[in-house]
């Protein structure tokens, strides 16, 4: 029950300073001299809130969480209530859920499909996990040659691996582009 309490504690510490590096809303930074004014409380207050060292009482909590226009769960658990399941079941963050559901909105213009259309041809196409699984593989190369780029005098293999990174990632989003019906032409 100990751990369970330092693990709630550590994800509202987390989230109070996530949301105060950028706002949900307005994507700007929040001081806490600034938050601290908003709740009516001292900023050394905010400040043991911020660093773990002191928990909010509820109604703190409750206005911190429309402060920054999410739900009070959110601000404790990092999955609002509404996400729970989706969060459970796939391991998607709140952002991730948060940005399928505004994708859903978008429908597609003319013959270019809908976000959401593509997301799904993607995740249920195998090739994209193969994508991953070399793009891993070609990054991995990448950190690797910088420690041997030393050795080769004269040849810059790290330039040559991340060309080749940049290379197969166009590919690779020019084939779903033609797959989606848009073709992109060089001049």
């Amino acid at each position: 029950m100990e751990n369970q309490r330092k693990d709630r504690k550590l994800v509202f510490t987390k989230m109070i300073q996530v949301l105060m590096a950028k706002h949900p809303l307005t994507h700007d930074k929040t001081s806490q001299r600034a938050l601290a004014s908003a709740l009516g409380i001292k900023p050394q207050t905010l400040s043991l809130y911020i660093n773990g060292e002191r928990t909010p009482n509820i109604e703190i909590a409750v206005d911190i969480a429309n402060y920054f226009g999410v739900s009070v769960d959110y601000l404790l658990t990092g999955i609002s209530s509404n996400n729970k399941g989706i969060n459970r079941m796939l391991g998607l963050s709140e952002d991730a859920i948060t940005r399928i559901k505004q994708a859903n909105l978008y429908k597609g213009t003319g013959d270019f499909p809908a976000p959401l259309e593509m997301i799904n041809s993607l995740l249920s196409d195998k090739k994209f996990y193969e994508f991953l699984d070399d793009l891993g593989y070609k990054a991995t190369n990448v950190k690797t040659v910088r420690v041997k780029q030393k050795e080769a005098k004269g040849l810059d293999l790290e330039g040559y691996y991340i060309w080749d990174l940049q290379m197969f990632v166009q590919e690779f989003i020019l084939k779903e582009l033609v797959k989606h019906g848009l073709r992109i032409e060089s001049k």
